[in-house]
């Protein structure tokens, strides 16, 4: 039992496993002097605090599912070595 084979595991697949580069983006707009108009969108877009909320949302989401799927797992494999 991997997890491959559950409703919702290429929807979590999908879902971000890190954070947001949002200090490397910073240097990267601090680097030009902030006079490039989409690094300056892209950095003001991971910087909105909705953003973030909705991202570490889907992290802690992502997180709890894979855990769950490891100990569900390791329940299963646990009964079955004592049969």
């Amino acid at each position: 039992m991997d997890g491959s084979d559950t409703p919702k595991a290429e929807w979590v697949a999908n879902l971000p496993s890190g954070p947001p580069e949002k200090e490397a983006l910073a240097r990267l707009v601090d680097a030009d002097g902030g006079r490039d108009d989409a690094e300056n969108a892209y950095y003001e877009a991971f910087a909105d605090p909705d953003f973030v909320r909705v991202e570490t949302t889907q992290r802690r989401f992502r997180g709890q599912y894979l855990r769950r799927l490891r100990r569900l797992a390791a329940r299963h494999d646990h009964w079955h070595l004592t049969d």
